[in-house]
């Protein structure tokens, strides 16, 4: 049985009813708490996530559920959920474990109204602490041009934001890890803030035979065509940042020159007799794992130490579905004000279709598929319909027919193009039949089709 009243929510697990209500009423009488219990086996997530607690007690030892799943997934759940283990004396050491794993604090069992009201009272303690980091947390990325431009609003974006502030006013070396179109250079121009000049170069754009006077430059005279002085890259960074886009492409010359700069805090320019002193912190950003070129010998394993001294790791965007529908509408604004369209928003199909894509190009594919599919609008257009999405994602697909690449027929062409619908809405029927304007039932028939080796998801 649940009880409600207004002030911090508190859920109860406990196998024995009479201890989980003995437990709700003592901190009802604490002050104005709203109170659940479970005493039964529950799915963890979705009790979390429709509750919404400020704290958990928890008991470890329970005969249909293992105390510790429920702390791990509850963790995993609301990483901010104070977590307070209700244990018997012969279990002390179980709650010492859990506090190893994340939980806030425990009681021993017996308990009485004092330790309880004490719980209570740094519970409230704590949650104020983070309303007041919020709050400051809030403002700083409010008034941060660079912050808020990272768009989401998933706990890993957050965390990741955190993260910036924490190590912008820091001048050491940072690695920034993840695959293709998950914004790295956006989070480096966020790290840099306004400290300076920043400068990018993509690493895999210049060849070899340029990469040492582009970023150490040279003096007139250092080979043919060197007809002036030049400052290099590195030494236009002076002061600021450097942004080394795809560092895992540099050449072997270039890693032992680098890796000289970064340890001398000096370059000497192509033709050059004399060193010249440079201050520059170096964001590299890599789509590929670093440390595993620098285990196989592909890559210098001293100068990768030498750019990780801060790193992390971008989420690709199927990990973070919540956020499609925020990036989805910025793009959405952005083209129609370049495109001068009507269009102002994405129709509940088309964002519920959005949402259950792999995007293996992450936030760039998108962006693209949002532009295309503006571009495509007509001047009475203000919705964007999953028609549209359909145009802009099928060039897009990594999936391919297992029939010929050019069908040779109009009724393979047809079932190719419902193949490759249905890979786009992860074999959701009801959406594919949407998108190809056809009802369920067609659309059922037109697959019963396919070969037995043709099935889609």
């Amino acid at each position: 049985m649940d009880t409600s009243s207004e002030g911090i929510r508190a859920l109860i697990v406990d196998d024995e009813p009479d201890v989980a209500g003995v437990l709700s009423r003592v901190i009802k009488n604490c002050g104005e708490y709203e109170t659940h219990t479970r005493t039964q086996h529950f799915d963890v997530r979705s009790t979390l996530l429709a509750l919404r607690p400020d704290v958990l007690f928890l008991d470890l030892v329970m005969p249909d559920m293992d105390g510790f799943d429920v702390l791990r997934e509850a963790k995993e759940t609301l990483p901010e959920l104070s977590v307070i283990i209700v244990s018997t004396h012969s279990t002390v050491e179980n709650a010492v474990r859990a506090i190893k794993q994340g939980a806030f604090d425990f009681m021993t069992k017996p308990f009485d109204p004092d330790s309880v009201s004490l719980m209570l009272a740094k519970i409230e303690s704590e949650l104020a602490l983070r309303a007041r980091c919020r709050a400051l947390r809030t403002a700083l990325e409010t008034h941060d041009p660079f912050l808020r431009a990272i768009l989401g609003d998933s706990p890993n974006i957050h965390s990741l934001r955190e993260w910036i502030l924490k190590v912008r006013g820091v001048r050491a070396n940072v690695l920034i890890e993840g695959e293709s179109g998950t914004g790295k250079e956006l989070v480096a121009r966020a790290i840099h803030g306004d400290n300076g000049p920043f400068i990018a170069v993509n690493m895999a754009a210049i060849p070899d035979s340029l990469a040492d006077s582009e970023l150490f430059g040279h003096r007139r005279g250092a080979f043919t065509g060197a007809n002036t002085d030049r400052n290099g890259l590195i030494l236009e960074a002076h002061g600021g940042t450097l942004f080394l886009d795809e560092a895992n492409a540099m050449s072997p010359h270039i890693q032992a020159k680098l890796l000289r700069a970064i340890q001398e805090q000096k370059i000497r320019p192509v033709g050059s007799d004399r060193e010249i002193p440079i201050d520059v912190r170096i964001i590299s950003a890599t789509n590929t794992p670093l440390d595993s070129q620098a285990a196989s010998g592909d890559f210098r394993r001293d100068l990768y130490h030498r750019l990780r001294v801060l790193a992390t790791t971008l989420p690709p965007l199927r990990e973070r579905p919540g956020d499609i529908p925020l990036l989805a509408q910025e793009f959405l604004e952005r083209y129609a004000r370049r495109y001068a369209k009507r269009v102002r928003r994405f129709s509940a199909e088309t964002i519920d279709i959005l949402q259950h894509m792999a995007f293996p190009g992450n936030i760039r594919q998108l962006e693209n598929m949002v532009e295309e599919a503006v571009i495509l609008t007509s001047d009475t257009t203000y919705e964007i319909t999953p028609e549209l999405i359909s145009l802009g994602t099928i060039s897009h697909s990594t999936e391919t027919s297992t029939r010929s690449t050019h069908p040779r027929t109009l009724a393979d062409a047809e079932l190719a193009h419902i193949q490759r619908i249905m890979r786009i809405t992860n074999g959701n029927k009801t959406h594919a039949a949407k998108i190809l304007n056809i009802d369920y039932k067609t659309l059922l028939r037109k697959l019963s089709l396919l070969d037995p080796g043709e099935a889609v998801p």
